[in-house]
């Protein structure tokens, strides 16, 4: 008897050292966040290094956009002054083609409904079946990490987004447009995207957070 109460004693402190463990596991936000410098951000053509091949290239410039896109995204849905908010939707609506509003104002609210602050990307993929052309359809897998004001976790959500890349040459360097279709394709969606068999590849250049 002595021994089933060891056993169970014993059971009971190694299950309470696991969940102490895992409960004091790293959930807060390490990033750099500066304000001033997410206002300045807008959806320009990106020039990227002529030593980072095409894949490279396009996975630099994607997972840029989309840590810009989220971060503006985060701060427009925190201010409270109306011109500052103007200024930024206007800046987020660039990020997509024609300017369309649906997208953008669906991600303020979910983000003002559950008190984001920060946000970070913490993984990101081009799927197979990619091509890396001029005006090419490209899809990527990401993950996507909310926090409050205390920089402590609220979510993480996995997505698929899809997003257009233009390439325009220029003499002794390559330039791309780029913009998103949506940051969540419906599962039923069919697209007609010739996007090479695709891992996730590691920029040369210095990738953002």
């Amino acid at each position: 008897m002595r021994t089933i109460n060891k056993m169970v004693q014993f059971s009971i402190i190694l299950l309470m050292s696991v969940w102490i463990i895992f409960s004091c596991k790293d959930d807060k936000y390490k990033g750099d966040y500066n304000p001033e410098t997410i206002k300045g951000y807008k959806n320009e053509s990106s020039t990227v290094s002529s030593k980072m091949d095409s894949v490279e290239a396009v996975n630099f410039i994607a997972k840029q956009k989309l840590r810009e896109l989220y971060e503006l995204s985060a701060l427009a849905s925190t201010t409270s002054d109306i011109e500052v908010d103007s200024l930024l939707r206007d800046q987020l609506l660039s990020y997509f083609p024609k300017k369309d509003t649906t997208e953008i104002f669906s991600l303020l609210r979910d983000l003002r409904s559950k008190k984001v602050t920060y946000t970070s990307v913490s993984k990101f993929a081009i799927l197979p079946k990619d091509s890396i052309v001029p005006d090419s359809i490209k899809r990527i897998a990401y993950t996507i990490n909310y926090f409050n004001s205390d920089k402590k976790l609220i979510e993480t959500n996995n997505h698929v987004g899809v997003f257009v890349l233009k390439q325009e040459p220029i003499k002794f360097q390559r330039e791309f447009k780029f913009y998103f279709t949506t940051l969540k394709e419906q599962k039923d969606s069919i697209q007609n995207d010739s996007i090479p068999s695709g891992v996730i590849q590691k920029s040369s250049g210095k990738s953002p957070k």
